[in-house]
């Protein structure tokens, strides 16, 4: 992954964390009703309060959160956008972060690009999933390699929801970068794409020509095949269409997602974190934008 100390990525790390093992339940805040506050000091509890009283919800509608949480019952996305302040002030935010962070957030909900997958499948999850989640990578990325089993299994657990594509980003820097990349398309031509990705990550160190015609072997695949495909650079103008797609998109460094063009910004893999946005998403899609309360 290449160096980025971005805002959200700082003050995400514990985002959406389950509260301290063992502590006792607090009661909410008088002016946040419904809005946990485990884990926050007397300090951050004021620094939240005193953040929903000014900030106005998401939704649209004319109301601050702490209105919206004492007397809008039916507003939904004030309880989230509380809750998800309130675990950016348990990572540590302060005010100015944390109105960056829900701005970052929120207003990633409108700005989208094209993502072109309809070379780039068959899809991890059901084709029929609303959701499509984009995912630029490299596989010899470390950071790639740790995301990874959580991401696919997220996936896996909500195949009638969300469908992942994997497109081609190799850190060119990366010994072999490029090459798995080429070794993966090459498989995916031949309808084997997901067994290649899955053999190249459990083989972190295998991208010489040698290890990748012995992975395509143990695949049933033609090593020989695949060698002249390397030598012929054969994929590799697919790839680089990739990598500029990625870069006009406004990716940094890999792993980066997108669910339906919009990027991923809680910068926290965890089944929490992304079930938390692939709701907002969902809700976003059906009614093209903030429920109202």
């Amino acid at each position: 992954m290449t160096a980025r100390r971005s805002l959200l990525a700082a003050l995400t790390a514990c985002l959406l964390a389950a509260p301290p093992t063992g502590a006792a339940a607090e009661p909410p805040p008088a002016d946040l009703p419904g809005v946990a506050p485990e884990g926050l000091s007397a300090e951050q509890r004021a620094l939240l309060s005193g953040w929903a009283k000014d900030a106005f919800c998401y939704c649209g509608c004319p109301h601050t959160v702490a209105q919206c949480l004492r007397e809008h019952g039916t507003c939904r996305h004030a309880r989230r956008m509380a809750t998800l302040a309130a675990r950016l002030v348990r990572a540590g935010a302060k005010r100015a972060d944390l109105e960056k962070a829900l701005d970052a957030y929120y207003g990633s909900f409108d700005r989208r690009v094209r993502l072109d997958v309809s070379s780039f499948g068959p899809p991890l999850g059901s084709p029929d999933a609303k959701v499509t989640l984009v995912e630029f990578s490299d596989f010899t990325c470390p950071y790639c390699q740790l995301v990874r089993p959580r991401l696919e299994a997220f996936v896996r657990a909500r195949t009638d929801r969300v469908k992942l594509h994997y497109k081609p980003f190799p850190i060119e820097s990366h010994p072999g970068a490029l090459e798995c990349a080429q070794a993966a398309e090459w498989a995916r031509d031949r309808g084997r794409f997901w067994a290649m990705h899955d053999a190249l990550f459990d083989n972190p160190g295998a991208h010489s020509a040698d290890d990748l015609a012995s992975l395509a072997r143990g695949l049933g695949l033609d090593p020989v095949d695949l060698r002249q495909a390397l030598e012929e650079k054969r994929g590799v103008e697919k790839i680089r269409a990739s990598q500029a797609e990625a870069r006009a998109a406004g990716l940094k460094g890999t792993p980066t997602l997108f669910l339906d063009g919009r990027v991923f910004l809680l910068a926290d893999y965890s089944d929490e974190a992304l079930e938390f946005t692939l709701e907002d998403e969902e809700e976003w899609q059906a009614h093209r934008g903030w429920t109202r309360d």
